[in-house]
């Protein structure tokens, strides 16, 4: 039995949406386990500032990072603390949510993608956490003044640009 160019065809499209909802439903499953809620706080508070940009948040286990592109994320500062998450609903089950409270935060520190011979790179912040999560990255071109913002609030702040590794956002 031989299969026919449309049967091939047939095959291959069937191949692809089988992976697209595969990797949709690996998003968000990861997402979902990603997601950080601060306890006693109200994203509804007095918005200070939103910036827009991506953001890097790390997989379970031995499955590396991934990365939502820029301009879908959105980080909004409010009195309380911070806010990362999907800028538009239909990217919300896609995108995890992550609350956190200034003081929780034990670094911002800037950090840099991209090759150190390249003339631009991808520049954001790294959040660390004193809660054993891994970091999550907030990638923006306006990295510069959501170091400043976060300093105001006494965040303890790294302006020496890191790089990231591949795997990991550490």
């Amino acid at each position: 039995m031989s299969l026919s160019a449309a049967g091939v065809s047939v095959l291959a499209i069937a191949l692809a949406v089988v992976l697209i909802v595969a990797t949709l439903a690996i998003l968000y499953f990861c997402s979902r386990q990603r997601a950080r809620v601060a306890d006693d706080v109200d994203v509804d508070d007095d918005l200070i500032v939103s910036f827009v940009g991506g953001l890097r948040w790390a997989l379970p286990k031995g499955l590396g990072t991934t990365t939502m592109p820029g301009v879908l994320v959105g980080l909004a500062l409010y009195p309380w603390g911070l806010r990362l998450g999907a800028r538009w609903r239909v990217l919300a089950p896609f995108v995890p949510s992550w609350c956190v409270r200034y003081e929780e935060i034990t670094a911002a520190e800037h950090a840099r993608r991209g090759l150190r011979i390249a003339k631009r790179g991808s520049h954001g912040v790294r959040f660390r956490t004193g809660v054993g999560d891994d970091p999550v990255i907030f990638w923006t071109s306006n990295w510069s003044r959501l170091l400043d913002d976060l300093e105001g609030y006494g965040v303890p702040v790294v302006r020496q640009a890191t790089s990231t590794a591949v795997w990991s956002n550490k």
